[in-house]
């Protein structure tokens, strides 16, 4: 059976996450890192979505991002995002399957203090983990 289309709102901010599958660390490597950001940034003008901030972890990765005219885009970002990223790195990899834990998470942020917290959230993501001491010293975020 196939799944309910999700029902974005236009220009409006959600937090969008995912894992690597069984807790994998799919982006553990810095090449394989900057291959995922290279495809956020191919894909975020082609798909009319603003990309506010980012952090991109070893197992998994948070996008703060805003929809512009046409929320659908959010769903068309990801898949491309996503499906390019998978193919690459199981054919960089010898892998086959599943990259990513099921469907992305996209939490709707209607308010300011909720663009505040998820902002501040993804910021001290690396921080929380112990890989560095303040959050500008990471190399995989953007905020």
């Amino acid at each position: 059976m196939a799944r309910a289309p999700r029902n974005y709102k236009p220009n409006s901010y959600y937090h969008v996450y995912n894992r690597g599958n069984n807790k994998e660390e799919i982006l553990k490597y810095p090449e394989d890192k900057q291959l995922f950001v290279n495809q956020l940034y191919k894909n975020k003008d082609v798909c009319d979505i603003r990309l506010v901030s980012y952090c991109i972890m070893d197992n998994h990765f948070h996008l703060l991002v805003k929809t512009g005219k046409s929320p659908t885009d959010l769903s068309k970002f990801m898949q491309k995002v996503t499906t390019s990223y998978a193919v690459n790195i199981n054919k960089k990899h010898g892998r086959i399957g599943h990259i990513f834990q099921g469907r992305y998470r996209a939490n709707y942020l209607p308010y300011k203090k909720d663009l505040i917290g998820v902002t501040n959230y993804i910021k001290q993501n690396p921080v929380r983990d112990g890989i560095v001491k303040r959050p500008s010293d990471y190399r995989w975020t953007k905020f």
